[in-house]
């Protein structure tokens, strides 16, 4: 049961590393001031207004005023910075880390004698408990 926990929330948060290195684009129509139309993936549908109908009044100074034509808006949402920097600024590891790394776990061990052999030694033999044997305890 513990083995299946720890699989499934190690797959919910791979989903949320990829999902918040992702950096996507959000295109949203604006028709007349007001959105009519946002799209994650796809381009944003329009309204059916052509650009040519659109009025294009002229304001006081001369100059004409796009308030009331319609428009397309991309938003760009970057991911998160601090991943893609990781990946990017990889470095290959010293030649020190690589000689102690195949000294350590890839040459074969060596054994080592020891000084003296105990191979004639025998242990001293178990001495029975007395007072279990006997019962005599103290009270």
């Amino acid at each position: 049961m513990l083995q299946l926990l720890n699989k499934i929330l190690a797959i919910i948060l791979t989903f949320i590393v990829i999902f918040s290195s992702l950096s996507f684009t959000v295109e949203k129509h604006v028709c007349m001031g007001e959105v009519t139309d946002v799209s994650y993936f796809d381009n944003a549908d329009t309204c059916g207004m052509e650009e040519d109908e659109c009025d294009e009044p002229i304001d006081t100074s001369g100059d004409s005023v796009d308030d009331d034509c319609c428009d397309v808006v991309h938003n760009f949402v970057p991911g998160t910075p601090v991943v893609q920097e990781a990946v990017t600024t990889f470095e290959m590891p010293s030649l020190e880390f690589i000689a102690a790394f195949t000294y350590t776990f890839l040459l074969p061990v060596a054994e080592i004698e020891p000084a003296t052999s105990f191979t004639s030694y025998t242990p001293p033999l178990e001495q029975p408990d007395l007072q279990v044997l006997y019962q005599h305890f103290l009270i």
